[in-house]
């Protein structure tokens, strides 16, 4: 949407990404940022070994590769670390305030050769002295000085002044250096006229430390709650585009569609979703969140009343939201109504089976299809620590449970019946644990102890893979950050004081609810976590669905960094996978570094990674794979062999002294500590078929059906005579390695041009069937509009496709020693466009293609 707005507004092409102050970046966003056709990239957080080791070999600047997977050269992206991060006020530095004491020039260039200040001849000199050590850093004759830093630029005037004497007296005074006020594009374009050679990068920059003791890696996990809040905002935000466009978009939607795109923005700075803010600007991204979420909400209750109505005459059923569902609370569905409609809309584009889960005061339910046969269902306890969540406002304490059908990118309809004497729903077998059972899911068994807690996973196949699942605990590190062996753990830096320490089982207490669908398993952990062990038997996962907080932090005054793991006996030699960005799967060794010997300073920090979607363990002698899918960014490790762990909450007493000048301590709605709810997955199967599993599931973690309500005062039978319960906005599902990524209206069209991203999201050799190209015919792909044209665009859909052509090449070197470098640079002419007369695209592993089509809607042809 940015990008659309300048190219409307300022008629301007991007061809850089300038990373002001982000931590590292993942390859998944280098690749994102070559099909935006961006030439380079410069970043300014590189970790502090990796640093002097690109210092020592002239390495500070290379060209990265995003993706093995896509077309040689789609991926790549000059990438320029920046040595003295965004700024410099060590050197040169002329303002009010900000500059350090010890800068080797804050006194103003005095240039009046009759002052006793005059002080040219020395500032150039020293200036000349440090560009000389400066500029030897790097492998071209051109080097990159940042003037300025956080803050600064308060004496504009001065700095210009000062900086405007500086080129023109060493300009003047010497010919080996030649200054000019420049930017990153025209610096790229002289490295890329120097004709140099760069190395190559094709793992990422993660962990990132900035000395010994600071491994920026806890703002991996920092304020969980704003992450899930950041992924249910795009979810919705994705609901509320592709309504517009399925109910006929006509462009009056836009100024309730525009606050949620713009906040999303928002969401993604670095000191957003990241958790790196002070609390009371958490709290307003929140709030100015929940108001651009409650203005889509309008665009999607009016597309979903336009689409189910059969005629314009039907009375109107208004759809109603709760957004209290995550902890178990929804006004709507407790009340007395006799008859309530749930309306499921599924925003992928495949058919899913998804279960609702509903509070109700009542037990008496009969629920009914999109074709008016009864379903079955269930009425189950809510969790006791669930109905103690300090936000949650519901006399409610079951929960109604029933799976839906859901076709592709449309809706289900369920019509349920309060208080019927023709109620269906079944009452759950709730028992104590006296031994050792198991729960059957669609694809392996998993095995209970006689307590209660999971022993193992059988696979149908006879298999057995010990498993056990718990909670546990770091002491976050205590410190003034005088220096680096004084670091306390804050809002960027995890440091633990010491090793993860278990719960005991001294307030373990666990039940069993069974149902002929379901079995759960709610556990008691201690008295801020709990968890629910649920396990389907049409699903190839087990969920855990968990509550954690309030972290007690006061009574010991030792803050908390809670993770839970996962321990199996597989085989993994130190090797583990997480996800770049959601995207492909990056191997991860413990203490290992694929480009410089580590020296191991912080064994545990200095082995989380970020966890956006997933993570991983693979067993290449049993050729199993164990996959956990989060619903919110994390981090996560693998300590020890055969083990898994991801951080779900945090909460410390100290400031890392890293900008925020604040301890993490949310102490949330009741001021004791705030409470989160949240959900992992966990998947065995072999590593051959893992893939089809773990794609799958996390799309549809992350695209998530949204469910809304009505309160319906006729029959079932007029209801059904005059509202569809049953729609699909595809006359086909997409195939199963197809995602649709983006379907929006394109601004200032009227609803007749459309922007559409289709995401082929599996990797090169990981399936054997969908890791292959796939070719999609878009005509009358849609059910409710024909696709009469459509031209192929760059990523941020600003420019047509061919403009790829034109990005920068780089010469590289080829006879790199690191294992992860080819040389696959040169540039691939082939770009698989559009087939304009048969409307056909071919999609490889990992490629996302962006279209802007015209459309015609059916009901105008």
């Amino acid at each position: 949407m940015d990008i659309q707005f300048v190219g409307i507004s300022c008629v301007t092409i991007a061809i850089m990404a300038f990373a002001v102050s982000p931590v590292p970046r993942p390859p998944a966003q280098a690749s994102l940022f070559a099909q935006f056709n961006f030439d380079g990239l410069f970043f300014s957080r590189l970790d502090y070994e990796d640093r002097d080791r690109r210092v020592r070999d002239k390495e500070l600047e290379m060209v990265w590769t995003g993706s093995d997977d896509l077309t040689a050269g789609k991926s790549d992206i000059f990438t320029g670390a920046m040595y003295l991060g965004y700024g410099n006020t060590t050197a040169f530095c002329w303002d009010l305030v900000g500059c350090k004491a010890d800068s080797l020039q804050n006194d103003p260039i005095i240039d009046d050769p009759d002052s006793e200040d005059y002080n040219v001849d020395r500032v150039v000199d020293q200036f000349v002295a440090y560009m000389r050590s400066y500029a030897a850093m790097y492998a071209t004759n051109h080097a990159m000085y940042p003037l300025g830093e956080d803050f600064q630029y308060m004496s504009g005037n001065s700095w210009f002044k000062n900086t405007d004497k500086l080129i023109r007296y060493v300009n003047a005074k010497q010919d080996k250096i030649r200054l000019l006020y420049s930017t990153p594009a025209c610096y790229l374009k002289s490295l890329h006229e120097a004709n140099h050679t760069f190395p190559t990068k094709r793992d990422d920059f993660f962990p990132y430390a900035s000395d010994p003791h600071a491994y920026w890696t806890g703002y991996f996990t920092s304020r969980p709650a704003l992450k899930r809040y950041e992924r249910v905002g795009n979810n919705f935000l994705q609901i509320c585009k592709q309504l517009d466009v399925l109910s006929g978009a006509t462009g009056a939607n836009e100024p309730l569609v525009t606050p949620l795109r713009e906040w999303m923005g928002v969401m993604q700075h670095h000191d957003a979703v990241a958790g790196t803010e002070k609390q009371h600007v958490a709290d307003d991204y929140a709030l100015k969140l929940y108001k651009s979420i409650a203005k889509c909400q309008h665009v999607v209750a009016d597309g979903l009343s336009k689409l189910s109505a059969k005629q314009v005459s039907a009375p109107k059923v208004e759809p109603l939201f709760c957004e209290h569902l995550n902890v178990s609370a929804c006004p709507v569905t407790e009340s007395d109504d006799p008859l309530l409609t749930v309306t499921v809309y599924n925003p992928m584009g495949r058919a899913i089976n998804h279960t609702v889960r509903l509070p109700v005061t009542n037990k008496m339910f009969h629920v009914v299809d999109p074709a008016g046969q009864s379903v079955d269902s269930h009425v189950v306890p809510i969790p006791a620590p669930v109905l103690s969540i300090p936000e949650r406002v519901s006399k409610a304490r079951d929960e109604l449970v029933f799976e839906a059908e859901v076709p592709a990118l449309g809706f289900a309809t369920y019509l349920v019946h309060q208080n019927s004497v023709n109620s269906g729903s079944v009452a759950p077998v709730v028992r104590k644990i006296t031994d050792s059972f198991s729960a059957k899911a669609n694809s392996f068994d998993v095995m209970f102890d006689k307590t209660g807690k999971v022993l193992a996973l059988r696979l149908k196949s006879g298999q057995t893979v010990g498993l056990t699942q718990d909670f546990a605990y770091y002491k976050s590190m205590p410190g003034n950050n005088t220096r680096p062996e004084l670091r306390a753990s804050g809002a960027y830096v995890f440091r633990p004081d010491g090793q993860s320490i278990a719960y005991n089982n001294s307030e373990f207490e666990a039940k069993v609810v069974e149902t002929p669908a379901l079995t759960e398993v709610h556990q008691k952990i201690n008295s801020y976590i709990s968890q629910v062990i649920r396990v389907h038997r049409d699903r190839d996962y087990v969920e855990f669905d968990y509550v954690c907080g309030p972290i007690p932090v006061l009574s010991d005054g030792v803050g908390k960094e809670i993770i839970a793991r996962f321990a199996t006996n597989l085989t993994t030699n130190a090797v583990f996978y997480t996800d770049s960005n959601g995207r492909q799967l990056m191997r991860r060794e413990r203490n290992r570094r694929p480009t410089w010997p580590l020296t191991v300073t912080e064994p545990i920090a200095g082995n989380y990674y970020p966890v956006n979607t997933r993570i991983a363990l693979k067993d290449e002698l049993q050729a199993l794979q164990m996959t956990v899918l989060n619903d919110r960014a994390q981090g996560g490790s693998s300590m020890t062999d055969g083990a898994i762990e991801l951080m779900i909450h945090r909460r410390t007493l100290f400031d890392d002294r890293f900008g925020v000048n604040e301890a993490i301590n949310e102490t949330g709605v009741g001021g004791q500590g705030l409470v989160i709810r949240g959900q992992m997955r966990v998947m065995l199967s072999s590593i051959e078929t893992s893939a089809e599993q773990h794609r799958e599931l996390a799309q549809r973690l992350y695209m998530e059906p949204l469910i809304t309500f009505g309160r319906y005062n006729g029959t079932q039978e007029e209801y059904l005579k005059d509202y569809k319960t049953k729609y699909s906005a595809l006359t086909q599902e997409l195939p199963k390695n197809v995602h649709l990524l983006t379907l929006e209206e394109w601004t200032g069209s009227n609803g007749t041009v459309v922007l559409l991203r289709l995401e082929h999201f599996y990797q090169s050799n990981e399936s054997r069937s969908l890791s292959a190209p796939v070719v999609l015919s878009l005509d009358r792909l849609f059910a409710p509009f024909v696709i009469s044209e459509a031209a192929e665009q760059t990523l941020g859909a600003n420019e047509g496709v061919d403009a790829l052509k034109n990005r920068f090449k780089f010469n590289v070197k080829t006879d790199e020693k690191d294992l992860f470098v080819k040389n696959v640079l040169q540039f691939s002419d082939e770009l698989n466009a559009i087939n304009v007369n048969e409307l056909t695209v071919t999609l490889n592993p990992m490629e996302i293609k962006t279209f802007i089509i015209k459309i015609t809607p059916k009901s105008d042809l």
